[in-house]
């Protein structure tokens, strides 16, 4: 990982703690969130996928997923440099194995 992707790296993870930490605080079943990101294709690349708990209901996660689009996008907006396409936010289900 060459120096310039390390910072990219931190800077994506420290607007995304950010962003989990407010939404853990407000958002009904938001879990966690992670990112996987290939630096050579940055930031075309980036995915954000929204973890929710399995006893959170559909409408109400996909009511959360929106509402926390906007609030990913502008975090990120200056790590990007522009506004992270929706398309590449993502929400699902954390599952238990019982």
């Amino acid at each position: 990982m060459r120096k310039t992707d390390k910072k990219l790296e931190r800077d994506i993870v420290r607007e995304l703690t950010a962003v989990c930490e407010a939404a853990k605080r407000t958002c009904s079943g938001f879990e966690w969130l992670t990112h996987t990101v290939d630096y050579t294709r940055f930031p075309e690349s980036l995915r954000v996928t929204l973890v929710f708990n399995e006893t959170v209901n559909e409408k109400t996660m996909l009511a959360e997923f929106k509402a926390l689009i906007p609030k990913v996008q502008f975090a990120l907006e200056p790590v990007v440099g522009g506004e992270l396409p929706a398309a590449q936010i993502e929400a699902r289900r954390e599952h238990s194995i019982n």
